[in-house]
């Protein structure tokens, strides 16, 4: 048995193969995780022309923030299950250990939950330190481009309707 090949030939002598917490080598595009150190293990199981794997994947992977862009790690423990009959030849546990991380990597990684962000004018991470840019930027934006708006809001307009005492 290779480290991650699994053939039939392999339970000639024996119904039971298991592997304890072999390194993975996770090779993904590093714009979605930063770091890996991730382990794995299994125990596969003959069962006349079926073999079944149950195992085990866990480790740290480091992920972007999609908010801040700060690394951050997150543990990771999954469980998989598959089976493979005869008619594979061979069976590619890396393929099956890779489709069940990359299935359970976050569509939009957070490196907490509230994260704040980053502010989109001064670009100080919010988390860090809190600024006043927006509202600075809002208020000037309405004083410079909306001057009969803001008088509007203040003043009532001449179109504003009067409240008549009954």
């Amino acid at each position: 048995m290779e480290k991650f090949i699994l053939s039939f030939d392999d339970f000639k002598k024996r119904r039971t193969l298991s592997v304890k917490d072999e390194a993975f080598n996770f090779d993904i595009d590093n714009d979605v995780v930063k770091s890996s150190d991730i382990k794995f293990s299994f125990k596969a199981d003959k069962y006349d022309d079926i073999i079944n794997v149950v195992g085990n994947i866990t480790g740290i992977v480091s992920f972007e923030c999609s908010r801040c862009l700060c690394i951050f790690s997150q543990n990771i423990n999954l469980c998989f299950d598959c089976s493979f009959s005869m008619e594979e030849h061979e069976i590619d546990l890396a393929k099956e250990i890779k489709e069940n991380i990359i299935l359970n990597i976050p569509m939009s990684p957070l490196c907490k939950q509230d994260c704040q962000g980053i502010c989109q004018f001064c670009g100080n991470n919010k988390n860090e330190k809190n600024c006043s840019c927006e509202k600075e930027v809002v208020d000037e934006f309405v004083a410079e481009k909306w001057p009969k708006i803001k008088i509007l809001n203040i003043t009532g307009g001449k179109n504003a309707k009067s409240k008549k005492k009954t």
